[in-house]
């Protein structure tokens, strides 16, 4: 709903100003990884996926169709952020609860 309104809606307080500036904030975090791995890419050496994406980017760049560019490498690494911050909260919430259930084990 955000995103269909964000225009309108940043005339309006509210938790949704909040957060877009929590939003804005995490994407720069991964642009200035992104520019950190760009300014020492080994391309015979690439250490992660940002390494690789970005030489797939390189290789791609003369294709004007192709989906290796700038912006999605910002989404799927947002995305698996994400992914990784909730099944890391799911499997901590998911231990304390057994712990709580039988504290013998814990102890």
């Amino acid at each position: 709903v955000f995103e269909l309104f964000s225009g309108f809606l940043k005339y309006f307080p509210g938790t949704h100003k909040q957060i877009h500036r929590n939003m804005k904030e995490i994407l720069d975090y991964i642009d200035h990884s992104v520019e950190k791995h760009r300014a020492i890419l080994d391309a015979s050496n690439p250490r992660d996926f940002i390494d690789t994406y970005l030489l797939r980017m390189e290789k791609e760049k003369s294709n004007p169709h192709t989906e290796f560019h700038h912006q999605n490498l910002m989404i799927t690494v947002l995305s698996l952020f994400f992914a990784g911050t909730e099944t890391s909260s799911t499997t901590l919430r998911y231990g304390f609860l057994l712990m709580l259930k039988y504290p013998h084990v814990a102890g």
